[in-house]
């Protein structure tokens, strides 16, 4: 059994709320994201980006959370997103078609200096 991956809130970037993961965001782990994007809409910031660099593998399950976090984040104006995802994570965005939905940036820094459009 894989360890649940670690969620941690970085500080804030220009705007940007930095939710950093690691590990495996699956079935097991995606409700502590869940409650991470919850926690951070609670607090009124809906400028969020998903540090990606770290995970490891991505299933269905870490798809909805993703989908959740970017519903949540527009409902309050804001938006979601996606810093650094690796091969397997990138691929299974392309799959799925998020990609087209959720911005996808090739790094933190570039994800908080992007203009929003």
């Amino acid at each position: 059994m894989v360890p649940l991956p670690g969620v941690r809130r970085s500080e804030d970037r220009g705007g940007w709320a930095v939710v950093i993961l690691t590990g495996e965001l699956d079935r097991a782990s995606a409700p502590a994201l869940r409650e991470a994007v919850d926690a951070l809409v609670v607090e009124g910031l809906a400028r969020i980006v998903l540090d990606l660099e770290q995970v490891s593998f991505m299933d269905s399950s870490g798809l909805s959370v993703l989908v959740y976090a970017m519903r949540q984040a527009g409902e309050i104006g804001g938006t979601l997103r996606l810093a650094a995802p690796g091969r397997q994570v990138r691929r299974l965005l392309e799959l799925t078609g998020l990609d087209t939905a959720v911005e996808v940036f090739p790094g933190v820094p570039a994800a908080c200096q992007a203009p929003t459009p």
